[in-house]
């Protein structure tokens, strides 16, 4: 089960995001590549009502277009796709350097050690493991793009 729950402020509200300097920030780019559409289409909502532009991709060959047109700050890969899966698509994304440093939040439903390890070794950012809380992945995206931003992407 996935569940929407908002992100809140610590004063209980929502806020636009921000620069250091109180400038708004430009619209962060988000790519999901997961072949399961109905995944897909509600992280895909999830991240449009947190004012994020979205791509979706549904397996790995896929993903690797839509980072040329994209060019997202951070990528949602599943791991079992066909075609590409999602630690060879990681991995292969890591290569190319305008993607070198794009976050990268890998999801699985497999919960074994061995794939977890994998996912990082080929550059996953983080690994959440299905079924995982929308709001906790939201606000996980969320500091982990502004961490890679504030280092220079």
């Amino acid at each position: 089960m996935y569940r929407r729950e908002p992100v809140w402020d610590r004063r209980g509200r929502r806020s636009p995001a921000v620069t250091g300097n109180g400038r708004p920030m430009a619209t962060p780019r988000i790519l999901i590549v997961e072949d399961e559409r109905p995944l897909a289409d509600l992280l895909a909502q999830a991240f449009r009502d947190e004012g994020w532009e979205v791509g979706t991709a549904g397996d790995g060959l896929a993903c690797m277009n839509q980072l040329v047109a994209l060019d997202p700050d951070v990528v949602i890969m599943d791991v079992m796709m066909p075609r590409l899966d999602g630690i060879d698509t990681t991995r292969l994304l890591r290569r190319n350097p305008r993607h070198a440093r794009t976050v990268v939040v890998v999801l699985t439903a497999r919960v074994d050690r061995a794939t977890r390890e994998a996912a990082l070794a080929a550059g996953a950012d983080l690994v959440l493991t299905k079924p995982f809380d929308i709001g906790q992945l939201l606000e996980s995206v969320e500091n982990l793009r502004r961490e890679r931003s504030g280092a220079g992407r």
